[in-house]
């Protein structure tokens, strides 16, 4: 048997906390500014959505079908990775 999340709203939650840090909290708007505030921002939310999201969606997906963790999930994709 394997452990299933309680509702749906936990796993967001926990989705949520995984992707983000502390430090990317604190950091951003540090970055924002350093970088030219707004005009940073439209790039990054771009970069975000075509870049970001899909990589996460595939370590999710990834993990759901080996079923193990992000950090085995190289040993069971490509031995060759293994490290």
């Amino acid at each position: 048997n394997r452990i299933q999340w309680a509702s749906p709203t936990e796993f967001l939650l926990t989705c949520i906390g995984y992707s983000v840090g502390l430090g990317n909290v604190w950091r951003f708007p540090y970055l924002c500014y350093k970088n030219g505030g707004g005009a940073f921002l439209i790039p990054y939310v771009i970069m975000i959505i075509c870049i970001g999201m899909p990589l996460l969606f595939m370590e999710y997906s990834f993990g759901q079908y080996f079923g193990v963790g992000s950090l085995s999930i190289f040993k069971k994709v490509c031995p060759m990775f293994q490290g």
